[in-house]
């Protein structure tokens, strides 16, 4: 499954701007977005449709919504 598929089984709306993203602010998203949907996982609850808006305009604004640490890939 594509993360484009994931985002539209979370909210039709999010997937669709997602869709519209380009370059770096693609990358941002969706980095957000997988970081989102492991932590989803790990904490066994649904993903969150405006976590996922607020993941898309904080890309389009040229900001990351996590905050980077060496750990991260053992994290995730």
């Amino acid at each position: 499954m594509t993360l484009q598929d994931r985002v539209l089984q979370i909210d039709h709306i999010q997937a669709r701007r997602f869709s519209k993203l380009t370059g770096e602010t693609l990358d941002i998203a969706a980095e957000g977005i997988i970081r989102h949907l492991r932590a989803c996982v790990r904490m066994d609850v649904n993903p969150d449709a405006s976590a996922v808006r607020e993941i898309i305009d904080d890309a389009i604004n040229g900001r990351r919504v996590f905050a980077e640490t060496s750990n991260d890939l053992l994290a995730a």
